[in-house]
């Protein structure tokens, strides 16, 4: 499940061993982190996803169901609030065909439904209390939340927005 972050490599290009020199890809690395989970239920790319707490709570062990994730929703029942990161992709489970989803858990991510009025770039974003499953809102004094990522544009109305999520120790 867990995946290194211990090298990162910055530079775009090196040196052979013939002293020439060479191209290491495009960019240098974004930070990007992401973390492989279980889902049950269907998540679309872009949408925030959670810790399921529904397979947690039937399994103290900390098991295998503490991999499983389901698209965050502040007002579900259970509340499915504890966000992990962003979907990566969009994939369809099921409780007898669970599928393996990646998330974004730490650095940019992209088409992260915004469901307030909008937002500038550095707000903060907390899971959407307006009932959005899956969305963002910026945190405000009506809303406020954790905090688990920050606006990478500015947009005038809700939409899909490009963010940076925040490593949460996962």
């Amino acid at each position: 499940m867990a995946t290194s972050n211990l090298i990162q490599y910055l530079e775009t290009s090196g040196v052979s061993v013939s002293g020439a020199t060479v191209q290491n890809g495009l960019a240098p690395s974004n930070r990007q982190q992401f973390e492989t989970f279980l889902c049950e239920s269907a998540i679309t790319k872009g949408q925030l996803v959670a810790v399921d707490v529904a397979k947690m709570a039937t399994d103290t062990s900390g098991g295998l169901t503490a991999a499983t994730v389901i698209t965050a929703d502040f007002n579900s029942a259970p509340v499915q609030k504890i966000v992990v990161g962003v979907a990566a992709e969009s994939v369809t489970g099921t409780a007898t065909s669970p599928q393996f989803v990646k998330v974004v858990v730490r650095g940019p991510a992209s088409s992260v439904p915004l469901f307030t009025a909008g937002c500038a770039v550095g707000d903060p974003l907390v899971l959407d209390t307006g009932g959005a499953a899956g969305s963002c809102a910026v945190n405000a004094a009506a809303g406020i939340g954790h905090v688990f990522a920050y606006a990478l544009e500015t947009v005038a109305a809700a939409g899909n927005i490009r963010v940076y999520v925040l490593g949460t120790g996962i």
